[in-house]
């Protein structure tokens, strides 16, 4: 069943690209198929449009951020961590990183600029039926030469690097809303690197608004 839900989510958005901007639209009322417009209809009822609306934008910008395998999404629920509720999106991004010349570091920062970033931007707000989200990134890590071409690694894209971001609600929507810098943001935001956190020295204080200092500052990962 998981990867039946996997398979049609990966269809919905390719059909209903930033589908539910606005709270009246009615993609599964437009599908062709009955049972994707069966699927839009339980994303709605469960968890919202905008629950909706996220996993298209989501979807969006990791097919555009460079990946060569499939990408897709899903719902993966509700988790609760230090009393918070969040609602889990997970991203299987289809990117390969070559360790040779990115380190963790870049990683990080190409996920939050190329995926997160640019999804987060089609929002002025964010409800849904959590006190926060949590967004999973599933991409390929591997060690190869510079020159060679990532198609040519797509059978062995290596081990996969999983990247949890638990993005408190208030905060989320005060970026959304203008009202908070990504750099605020990413500073109130949990991070974990294979269910490793990690630690990056507070930024209380600073002037950037590049959030990219963040992620080169990190310590230890």
């Amino acid at each position: 069943m998981k990867n039946i839900r996997r398979h049609w989510a990966l269809f919905l958005f390719l059909l209903f690209p930033g589908v539910l901007q606005a709270e009246n639209d009615s993609p599964w009322e437009k599908s062709r198929s009955p049972q994707l417009g069966q699927l839009l209809r339980e994303l709605n009822q469960q968890y919202g449009p905008d629950t909706v609306s996220l996993m298209s934008w989501l979807n969006e910008a990791s097919i555009h951020s460079g990946s060569v395998l499939t990408s897709s999404i899903q719902v993966n629920g509700k988790e609760t961590r230090e009393n918070i509720t969040f609602l889990v999106f997970q991203v299987e991004t289809g990117i390969i990183f070559n360790t040779q010349t990115v380190d963790q570091a870049g990683r990080l920062i190409a996920l939050w600029e190329k995926i997160l970033a640019k999804a987060f931007s089609h929002f002025d707000t964010l409800r849904v039926p959590a006190d926060g989200v949590t967004v999973i990134l599933l991409s390929h890590c591997q060690s190869f030469p510079e020159t060679d071409n990532l198609s040519d690694h797509v059978d062995e894209p290596g081990p996969i690097e999983e990247v949890k971001f638990y993005f408190p609600g208030e905060s989320l929507r005060e970026y959304l809303g203008k009202q908070l810098s990504a750099q605020a943001l990413l500073a109130r935001t949990q991070v974990f690197i294979n269910g490793a956190p990690v630690n990056y020295p507070s930024l209380s204080g600073a002037t950037t608004t590049d959030a990219t200092i963040i992620f080169r500052e990190i310590s230890h990962l």
